[in-house]
């Protein structure tokens, strides 16, 4: 995480409860018997989850069935191993802790069937059981769109993963409840860790590039590549901000080029850059935005000399955004980043490069050369 999330940042009460009745099935089903509506919470979360069904034909129930599908696995199960499950998921409910002392492999005792009979209950647990309005009128009547507009209220609208990206348009005319939102990323996905699959400390809105297009189903603690165990920034506490930083590439490329580099010696922080690094593919998409710095410089600053240019940047650098601008306005942190590395060297060089391309766009002909 670029950023960590706000220390009041609200959490889904919808989450919130579907996680404790997860907890509260795994406990009834500790015994050997049947699966009853006892095995469900006797609460308003627990009726709406038996009571599930879809459509009229058949009257298929759909929350039911995959407690129920889950229940039947566990049944074969030992007493010890019953218990093994409960206790894991009861006892791991702090993902700070979890954080600080990584498992990957907490539920590699489950048997095949079991474990796939889990992951589908926990998916359906957020994908569908999270929108029946019973659910949502039992947890004070506030649905995930409601719950995203609290979210971007105290953490902004940029991407806390990346800090590049908005996490979601913002349209005028349009009801809040009616607003795009992002999709909630499952810091640990629910394919690897279905036991926090509605744990509302596992769950926030991060932009559309991070979640879908680099982090997809990636495994914080660990990495496939090197085939090893890693740990990774905790959110709530925990960020990248004060450890990156960019600089000239040191390379033989025609144009200058900027690179991300870490900016620590200690050997933990190290490892969760590079699982940041990793999982959201920070270094290619932040070299990949400033890829071109001419047109940076002529974009953002659009100097007429090499004076004025070093005018700006020290106009630019001095004061640093404040944390309201960071969370309304993407690229900000970045580019602040970019023009105090530019403010600290000799800038002769980047000048002569951008004053040559700007001229040679704009000679005779130019156009016709930029066309083809």
């Amino acid at each position: 995480m670029l950023f960590s999330l706000e220390p009041i940042t609200p959490k889904f009460e919808v989450f919130k409860q579907l996680n404790n009745e997860l907890l509260y099935f795994l406990e009834q089903a500790l015994p050997v018997g049947t699966f009853t509506r006892n095995s469900l919470s006797a609460g308003a979360v627990g009726k709406a989850c038996w009571d599930n069904v879809k459509g009229t034909k058949g009257k298929e129930r759909l929350t039911k069935d995959k407690f129920q599908e889950l229940h039947s696995e566990l049944q074969k199960l030992t007493s010890a191993e019953r218990k093994n499950l409960f206790e894991t998921v009861r006892d791991n409910q702090n993902l700070q802790g979890l954080f600080a002392a990584p498992n990957h492999q907490l539920l590699t005792f489950l048997t095949p069937g079991c474990l796939i009979a889990f992951k589908e209950l926990a998916s359906h647990l957020y994908c569908s059981t999270k929108s029946l309005q019973p659910v949502i009128d039992a947890c004070g009547g506030v649905a995930i769109n409601t719950h995203f507009n609290n979210f971007k209220m105290v953490n902004g609208d940029v991407c806390r993963a990346c800090g590049l990206e908005r996490i979601a348009p913002f349209r005028a005319n349009t009801p809040l409840e009616e607003q795009w939102r992002a999709d909630y990323d499952h810091l640990l996905c629910k394919s690897k860790y279905p036991l926090y699959a509605v744990h509302p400390d596992n769950l926030f809105p991060i932009c559309q590039i991070c979640n879908q297009d680099a982090k997809k189903a990636e495994d914080l603690f660990f990495c496939r590549s090197t085939n090893r165990a890693r740990t990774a920034f905790y959110p709530f506490t925990e960020s990248a901000k004060d450890y990156v930083a960019l600089a000239l590439k040191n390379d033989r490329d025609p144009e200058v080029c900027i690179q991300l580099n870490w900016q620590t010696d200690d050997a933990l922080i190290l490892e969760k850059l590079n699982t940041w690094n990793d999982v959201f593919q920070i270094k290619n998409l932040v070299e990949g935005r400033l890829v071109s710095l001419a047109n940076i410089i002529q974009d953002e600053l659009n100097p007429t000399s090499l004076i004025d240019l070093q005018n700006i940047l020290a106009r630019r650098v001095a004061p640093p955004p404040n944390a309201d601008t960071l969370k309304r306005k993407p690229e900000v942190f970045w580019l602040h980043k970019l023009y105090s590395y530019l403010a600290s060297i000799d800038l002769a060089l980047i000048w002569d490069q951008c004053h040559f391309i700007e001229e040679e766009h704009g000679q005779p002909g130019g156009e016709y050369i930029l066309v083809g």
